[in-house]
């Protein structure tokens, strides 16, 4: 992936330099002329030493593009379309930051045993592995980026296991070779003066990693231990050549010696808060300076067991919290899909009605239909067959509503008596809801019949329109 990178930016190079001299404009007089590209530049740069690259790759790339093009017009001599271009890649890239941070915590892990993989080596002993990888890592970024975290942690552990295998993979296939360099570097600082043991059991360690190689190449876990053995002996044996050449530089005589020894011990205890009584044998020193140590490991190992402890407890929370989002998600979801269906039932009932026929109001989840376009003979309930039409027109309503309690009410305008037309409006709103029961099926438990007379007038009385509006049947359909 980074090569990659570098091959297209070298190629961006080119191509805008080209534009540039054509213009007569090299890089540092735009970065003069136009702050904001300059300060795009240098935080792009900045970007990909943070890798935001590999963890935000759309952002990034989006960013670059922007500069790019910015650079461009600028060596092409205009002025203000640069800028705005800048300015938006460095919001661009703003965003991206963030983007990688997100992707970052999301893909802790991976990016832990990731840098293991490159410090031990990796890039440069398995380029073609390593490269795969990474590309997979980007994959994981791009999905992160996209909001997709669920599908990019499904990426995990393929990665832990591939960048795992490298550097497992790369500290085998290097530690006999760094042990033969160590050796040899031992020697040529003589050793063998001052060192002859230490650095022959060093050597008898690689002896022993070489042979079983040459016998066995598949027991590389054996080899590789003896090799580490080796290369340690050889380290060893370099530092006590060291320290004995200082002390032959100072003339130090045996006191002097002893001496130095105790003041480093003093430094290793004085962490500890503790004094170290050299009136003592050397061993007690010894022994205090490693019970003291030992102490101090303990209450480590129970701070880190708190911490474990904590972080467990902490993953716990995190995991029910986003649960509990991801619950409240889908309730919404829901939510809204209920309400959705309820607003298309509602725009369904309400073409059902021509104006002449009726108004269809909504109240909350509830439907209010006034049907004024109900023929009655005047003084009479009883239902004509042109009103069929309407009546089957309101029972469809209904049924969009399944399982809803029916309140009708019968409602008339104020010609004739009080007394009347409220006797009228109760019969005329219980054949309605005879005709619901017998023709609609409507469950007689469902529907509660009342008549209110000339008592709630929607329109004056004084009119023939208003006294029509005023004649007419209500049916609310009550949803719990």
């Amino acid at each position: 992936m980074k090569k990659g990178a570098v091959f297209f930016v070298i190629l961006l190079c080119l191509a805008v330099g080209c534009a540039i001299d054509q213009q007569g404009l090299n890089p540092d007089e735009i970065s003069d002329k136009f702050e904001t590209i300059g300060e795009l530049n240098k935080e792009l740069a900045v970007a990909e030493e943070d890798g935001i690259d590999i963890f935000a790759p759309d952002g990034f790339l989006e960013a670059r593009r922007l500069y790019t093009e910015a650079y461009q017009m600028a060596g092409d001599g205009k002025t203000d379309e640069p800028v705005q271009l800048a300015e938006k890649g460095l919001s661009v890239l703003s965003q991206a930051k963030s983007d990688a941070v997100r992707a970052q915590e999301t893909m802790w892990e991976v990016i832990d045993v990731r840098q293991r993989a490159r410090n031990a080596g990796a890039p440069e002993l398995f380029s073609d592995r390593y490269e795969s990888a990474e590309n997979k890592l980007v994959e994981a970024s791009r999905l992160i980026e996209e909001g997709d975290i669920a599908k990019a942690k499904n990426l995990q552990p393929s990665l832990i296991n591939s960048y795992n295998q490298m550097e497992i993979d790369a500290l085998k296939k290097g530690v006999v070779s760094l042990a033969k360099a160590s050796l040899q570097q031992a020697r040529d600082e003589g050793v063998n003066d001052y060192a002859p043991v230490t650095f022959q059991n060093a050597e008898t360690e690689l002896n022993m990693a070489t042979a079983i190689l040459e016998t066995d190449r598949t027991k590389t876990e054996k080899a590789n231990a003896h090799a580490k053995l080796a290369t340690e002996m050889a380290n060893r044996a370099t530092q006590i050549t060291e320290l004995a050449r200082m002390f032959k530089r100072r003339n130090y005589t045996w006191e002097d010696s002893i001496l130095w020894y105790q003041k480093q011990l003093c430094e290793i205890n004085k962490p500890l808060s503790s004094k170290l009584d050299f009136q003592e044998p050397n061993h007690l020193v010894i022994r205090s300076l490693h019970d003291a140590i030992i102490a101090l490991v303990e209450s480590q190992k129970e701070g880190q067991k708190r911490i474990g402890e904590l972080q467990a407890e902490l993953k716990d929370l995190h995991e029910k919290h986003e649960l509990e989002l991801s619950d409240q998600a889908k309730r919404q979801a829901e939510i809204d899909r209920l309400k959705q269906e309820a607003d298309k039932r509602f725009q369904r009932v309400q073409s059902l009605f021509t104006p002449q026929e009726a108004e269809v109001y909504r109240k909350g989840d509830n439907v209010l239909i006034k049907a004024h376009g109900f023929y009655f003979t005047p003084g009479d309930a009883e239902i004509k067959t042109m009103n069929f039409r309407l009546l089957n027109k309101l029972i469809t309503a209904i049924r969009e509503f399944a399982g809803s309690r029916i309140g009708l009410s019968g409602h008339t305008d104020s010609t004739g008596s009080a007394e009347a037309n409220l006797l009228l409006s109760k019969k005329r709103a219980k054949n309605v809801a005879d005709f619901m029961i017998n023709v609609g099926h409507v469950k007689r438990t469902d529907i509660t019949v009342n008549g209110y007379g000339e008592t709630m007038p929607v329109a004056s009385n004084k009119t023939e329109e208003g006294r029509a509006k005023n004649r007419r049947i209500e049916v609310l359909i009550v949803n719990d």
